[in-house]
Parts: structure tokens; C-alpha cells; sequence
């Protein structure tokens, strides 16, 4: 795509500027956040120096304080190379195969450059200095394990691509013994992880990786299906919906966090161009631009135009992604909805068991009551009903009675309390019903058991939203919180609008309630209490 092509150059000299500038005097690309020399960085770096070295329309081309900088760091790596060919993730993992594959993906990158436009003796030292840096981790990739799922097919990717470079067998025969375990993609298109905001690009970019190098285009197949379930976890402000991944994507304590397709880009491109897909290519489009608005940087793929020239001109017509569905996901416990600009998902087994979306202006649900602080609502699974979705959750609670016997020992904590008589056994049942609508859901909530329990609602806002309502305005800063009497409430960000109600307020213990989540410091709490039973419809709909 010829805009793309022109803007990725761009980005490449404005980072090769950045590396040049900041590349410290012991030739190591230092990390701000954390003041070390990351192996991974180090590499990384390469993959953007060598493509602006090379390309005729980067004002780095053949720029020889470039082509000394990229000696530098290779010689920098291989003395950060274990003496096994493997790297170390100096935050968590030593003598690591997995980082060591990562590593792999861009240092073959890199060499694939160089072996296609080196010409000049320094350029062809350079690429055999490279060539030695695979031969060498493709040892330890052999020798080394794995910790997650994604991981496997990750260092397979890194063989595979050792293999092409090396023709060493080993390597390929290791990477089909990863591969004989058979792919973790369910039916729907979603991998072991749920993590389309990191892993799920991950396992895509490494199965392609062993479809091209290894001449499998069946594996293929797994990599669309979850290419095309991602249609569905974009949410209408182009950022990815995260909330169901088992990985740090999920954002635990920090659900408003967005998560943005900018790693997808060369996947969706590179698959729109194999299969001549309109949909992926428009996919490939909306990151691009998506990044440009959302301040996530242009994608770093200019080795991608380097290494498949085809993509500078390829052109075809954009085949527009559906803005109106519903899909129920039953083994990954999860709804997702699209009416325009509304996004709605249901979502199982999560106190953040609602979301409802307007572009930038979003809201998640939960509900909790005091009850012997257990009674925080997290329902195991969702159900289809006839209207809608169906979510349900038991709390209990009894007191403990006097040994018939005397115990063993006087001290509590050791005593066997499963010997113990029970009394005054207590339940509270929620059933949650929730309907889609053209413009948003109705939420039922009804309670059953033990009354005069203490209960809140809580709605959790886009942070600096503004509220407003027939009797108040105010801004919703991060952290703060609001309890509404029976009203309707219009949340803003910028012309993006929920409206939320009728509420209710019948005490204000809250932000302290026993058993309930913490409140989140990032997003705007709006609260409805009341005390068990109730039986209350509330509406989050986009505002006219």
C-alpha cells in the first residue's frame, strides 16, 4: 500500500534517529523505564537500523555511521549471547529459549536484508557476523524448553527460520516435533491464551512463520480463523477488547486500559496480499490509521516492504468490517455484540461481568452486597435465553458451632474446624438478565434469600468523562465516585455518550463495602444503592 509505504519510511528514520541519538558509548541500546541493556533491544534495533540503511528512499540509505552502529550492536550481542546460543529476559528469564526465539524472528528479519541488498565488503561481513548469531541460537533454541503455550510455536517459528538460513535438518526435525502437538485454536479461531491485546498476534505471526518456511499452507487456515474472530473483539474506537484473556492483557485492576492492533499490522497486510482479501487489507488499513489517531505510533514494518517490494503497490478494493452482530463464544465464556458505534460484551466468570462501548466513551458493570463478604457477583457462565443472556450467582453463609468434643489443642489456628457443627445457614442468589437492544442492553437485576442486605451497583466510567443529569453536572475525574438517586445519567467523552439509569439511593456504603472489588483509580465510578430484595431494570444506551 503505496500511503503506507511513504509514512513507514518516515517512521523508520525518525527511530533509526532516535537510535542513533541515544545509543550509549558501551554500544548498548539502553532502556529508560529500567536503565538496562535488554538483548532483545539490542536486535530489535537492527530490524529498523538495517531497513533504513537499505531502502534508496531513506535518507539513511547507505549511511555509513549507520552501517558502524549496526557492527557495534552485533558485536555488542553476541557477548550478551549465552555460551548455549541463548539470551537472557533480564526482568524474569536466564539461558531463555523463548525470548531467544523472539529474538530470532527479528535477527532472521534482519539477516534476510542483508543476504537480499548487502553488496559491499563491510555489508557482507556484517551479514556473516549475523549468520553466527543464528547458527548459534538455533543450538540453544533445540536445547531449550518453553513456559507457555504461545511459547512453542514461537521458538518452531525461530527453528524454521534457522533452518532456512543454516540447512542444518536438526532444526527443521525439532520444529515439526513442536508442531506434532497440534495446534491450541478452538473452533471459534481463539488460541489457549484469549489474548488478542499481545499473544494471540504472537501465535499468528509464528504459525505463519511455520506455514512459509516449512511449505505447510494448511497451517494457514488456524492463523485466519483467528484473524477473522478478531473482527469481532475490535471495538467501535478501533482498540481491541482484552478483558477475556488468561494473559497481563486482561488488565487486572485496570479494565479502561486499551489495548491497540498495532502488532497485527504486517499479518493482516501480508494475508490480504496472499489471499487477495479485502477485508484483511481494510483491517491492515484501520491499524494504520487507528495508530495515527490513537497516538500508538505508525507500524515499525518497513522491513516487511523491504523483504516483499510486491506490498509498495499492491492496491485492492476495501471490503468494509461488520459493524452489527452477535456472537456468543460458549467455551471462552463470552458475548460479543456490535450495533454501530455501540460495542457490547457479556462476560463470564469476571466481577467486570458488562461492557458497553460508544467509541471513546465506555462503561463496565458490577454488582456486590455486603453478605459475609462473599457476595461480590462473579457468575461462572452465561446462558442463552429466549430474550438474551442469563447470568447467575450464589453466595452463602452459616456460623460455626461449638466442638461436641474437646478439641486437641486450645490454639484456634490449629484446631480441625471441619469438626465443627454448622447453624443459621444463609443464602443470597442474584439472576442477571441481560437484553440487547438497537442501542445498547437492559439490565435486570433481581436478588433472592437473605433481605436487608446492603447492595450497590456500580458503573465504571471512561476516566475525565463529564456526567450530567436534569439536576447535576460535574466531571468525572479518575478515582472519584458519585451515588444517584432515581435518575438518568448522560456520561460523556467528547460527542461519545452513555446514558445510564433510572438509579437508585438508599445508603452510601460503597467504595469500603466488605468483599467487593477495589474501586479503580483509573476510570469514574457511578453508583446505584439499594438493600435485598430488589428487582431493578436499568438502561445503558447511547445518548441522543
Amino acid at each position: 500500500m503505496k500511503r503506507h509505504y511513504e509514512e513507514i519510511v518516515r517512521t523508520c528514520e525518525t527511530n533509526t534517529s532516535r537510535i542513533l541519538a541515544t545509543i550509549n558509548t558501551d554500544d548498548l541500546v539502553i532502556n529508560k523505564a529500567d536503565g538496562m541493556a535488554h538483548p532483545g533491544a539490542q536486535l530489535g534495533s537492527l530490524l529498523t537500523l538495517a531497513p533504513a540503511y537499505f531502502n534508496e528512499d531513506s535518507c539513511y540509505y547507505k549511511n555509513e555511521q549507520v552501517l558502524d552502529v549496526m557492527k557495534r550492536l552485533c558485536e555488542t550481542m553476541k557477548k550478551l549471547q549465552r555460551e548455549d546460543g541463548t539470551f537472557d529476559h533480564l526482568i524474569s528469564n536466564f539461558y531463555s529459549a523463548p525470548d531467544t526465539g523472539f529474538i530470532m524472528h527479528n535477527t532472521y528479519r534482519t539477516y534476510k536484508i542483508f543476504e537480499k541488498w548487502a553488496t559491499s565488503k563491510g555489508e557482507l561481513q556484517l551479514k556473516d557476523y549475523i549468520y553466527n548469531i543464528i547458527e548459534s541460537a538455533a543450538k540453544g533454541l533445540c536445547e531449550g524448553g518453553f513456559h507457555t503455550p504461545n511459547h512453542r510455536w514461537v521458538e518452531a517459528a525461530g527453528l524454521a527460520m534457522a533452518y532456512d538460513v543454516t540447512k542444518q535438518e536438526y532444526l527443521c526435525d525439532m520444529a515439526l516435533k513442536y508442531l506434532q502437538e497440534g495446534l491450541d485454536i478452538d473452533e471459534n479461531g481463539e488460541w489457549t491464551e484469549r489474548s488478542p491485546g499481545i499473544y494471540n498476534a504472537v501465535s499468528d505471526n509464528a504459525v505463519m512463520i511455520l506455514a512459509e518456511q516449512l511449505n505447510l499452507p494448511n497451517l494457514y487456515d488456524s492463523v485466519m480463523k483467528n484473524m477473522d474472530l478478531m473482527f469481532h473483539y475490535l471495538d467501535p474506537n478501533g482498540s481491541v477488547f482484552t478483558q477475556n484473556s488468561v494473559r497481563v492483557d486482561k488488565g487486572e485492576g485496570m479494565p479502561g486500559k486499551a489495548f491497540y492492533p498495532t502488532t497485527y499490522y504486517h499479518i493482516y497486510l501480508k494475508m490480504a496480499y496472499l489471499y487477495n482479501n479485502g477485508q484483511y487489507a481494510q483491517f491492515a488499513h484501520l491499524i494504520f490509521d487507528s495508530s495515527l489517531r490513537n497516538g500508538q505510533g505508525i507500524p515499525n514494518a518497513l522491513w516487511l516492504y523491504m523483504l516483499h517490494e510486491e506490498l509498495k503497490t499492491f492496491e485492492i478494493d476495501l471490503i468494509p468490517l461488520p459493524d452489527t452482530y452477535e456472537n456468543f463464544y460458549e467455551p471462552s465464556n463470552i458475548v460479543r455484540a456490535r450495533r454501530k458505534n455501540i460495542g457490547i460484551t457479556i462476560l463470564g466468570n469476571s466481577s467486570n461481568f458488562l461492557f458497553v462501548t460508544n467509541n471513546h466513551m465506555r462503561c463496565y458493570v458490577r454488582i456486590c452486597s455486603s453478605f459475609f463478604a462473599v457476595a461480590q457477583f462473579k457468575p461462572k457462565e452465561i446462558t442463552k435465553t429466549t430474550t438474551g443472556y442469563q447470568m447467575t450467582f450464589n453466595a452463602h453463609g452459616r456460623y460455626l458451632l461449638p466442638f461436641n468434643e474437646k478439641p486437641p489443642t486450645s490454639e484456634f489456628e490449629k484446631m480441625d474446624h471441619s469438626k465443627r457443627d454448622t447453624t443459621n445457614h444463609l443464602d443470597l442468589d442474584y439472576t442477571v438478565d441481560i437484553t440487547l437492544l438497537d442501542n445498547g442492553v437492559k439490565l435486570d437485576v433481581k436478588t433472592t434469600g437473605c433481605d436487608n442486605v446492603p447492595i450497590k451497583l456500580e458503573f465504571c466510567l471512561t476516566g475525565n468523562c463529564v456526567v450530567k443529569s436534569d439536576n447535576f453536572i460535574a466531571k468525572g475525574k479518575p478515582g472519584n465516585s458519585l451515588i444517584v438517586g432515581n435518575d438518568y445519567v448522560d456520561a460523556f467523552v467528547g460527542n461519545d455518550g452513555l446514558t445510564i439509569g433510572p438509579g437508585f439511593m438508599e445508603h452510601y456504603y460503597t467504595d469500603d463495602m466488605r468483599g467487593s472489588v477495589p474501586k479503580s483509580n483509573s476510570d469514574f465510578t457511578l453508583y446505584y444503592t439499594s438493600y435485598t430484595n430488589i428487582d431493578k431494570i436499568i438502561y445503558i444506551t447511547e445518548t441522543l
